[in-house]
């Protein structure tokens, strides 16, 4: 992301850190932006387009929608390194029969420095970044295959400059067999601004997947293929196994640049479940590490 030229960013590597997924900051020009949606997320390292059905991934693939039935209220909390951090909170139901997914997500930091083209020993000031995003979604049944669409609004603001972007987001999943399943799905479908005017409006985000579901050891190998205008094509691979109540994850992803390799579980007892992801990159990005609580209602 550029800033005008009078502004020196120290904290540049806080806001080009994470570690490069999709929505919402890439639709608002905040690149390299990978906030994970849940812990799962993190824990497939930002794959899982054709792995079974999980309200946790609807971030990567809104057709995820048919993971659950009934309702659930989930809660996420995410860190990355000094002040970093965020919150989501996600509400699913079936109103009418459709399952319909209402999400809030915020990221902010605080203790972001302002310095001049002067080197000085202390900052100039100190000021925060804050990123806000309403998004619903909704799911439908196209024969026998799974369709998911997802509508975000979101809201930055980073010292005094501000941006805004509505977009949508749509995902399909089927399967080839019982033990083969795939996956589609398309970002940034809309338009925002960016906190640079003078930045290219990037693209949609395209991502195709094929998943192997191992009934016998309750295990699936996940297979993505990423491509945007900004990074080009990236693969994803993610592993999951486990029983009911332990689950493990893990993933890799080689997005140009930078690798991540990721690693998870989930806890899973009576109405209550509790998943952690960490990632592991360059040192540089920090130690992403998140937390999800899920409540069946």
């Amino acid at each position: 992301m550029r800033v005008p030229a009078r502004v020196n960013w120290i904290a540049g590597p806080v806001l080009t850190l994470c570690l490069v997924l999709w929505q919402p900051l890439e639709a608002l020009g905040w690149r390299a932006g990978y906030l994970p949606g849940s812990a799962l997320v993190l824990a497939l390292a930002g794959g899982g387009l054709a792995v079974p059905a999980d309200i946790e991934l609807t971030t990567v693939n809104p057709a995820h929608l048919f993971g659950r039935e009934g309702q659930s209220l989930e809660y996420g909390y995410l860190r990355m390194f000094g002040g970093l951090g965020g919150h989501t909170l996600r509400w699913q139901g079936h109103p009418r029969g459709r399952p319909t997914q209402l999400g809030l997500r915020s990221l902010s930091e605080d203790r972001l420095e302002l310095r001049g083209e002067v080197p000085t020993t202390e900052p100039l000031a100190y000021f925060g970044a804050h990123l806000v995003t309403v998004t619903l979604r909704r799911g439908y049944r196209l024969g026998s295959t799974s369709l998911g669409i997802g509508l975000t609004g979101a809201y930055q603001r980073i010292f005094h400059y501000s941006a805004r972007g509505l977009w949508l987001t749509a995902g399909w999943r089927g399967a080839l067999s019982p033990a083969l399943s795939w996956g589609l799905a398309a970002h940034n479908l809309g338009f925002g601004q960016a906190l640079d005017t003078q930045a290219e409006a990037p693209g949609a985000r395209l991502g195709a997947g094929l998943a192997y579901h191992n009934a016998f050891l309750a295990s699936s190998i996940g297979v993505d293929l990423w491509y945007d205008g900004s990074y080009g094509a990236w693969p994803v691979l993610s592993w999951q196994g486990g029983g009911q109540f332990l689950r493990l994850y893990a993933g890799l992803r080689w997005l140009p640049g930078t690798v991540l390799v990721s690693a998870g579980c989930r806890l899973t007892h009576h109405r209550w479940s509790l998943t952690y992801a960490v990632g592991f990159q360059e040192a540089a990005l920090g130690l992403p590490q998140m937390l999800t609580v899920t409540r069946i209602l």
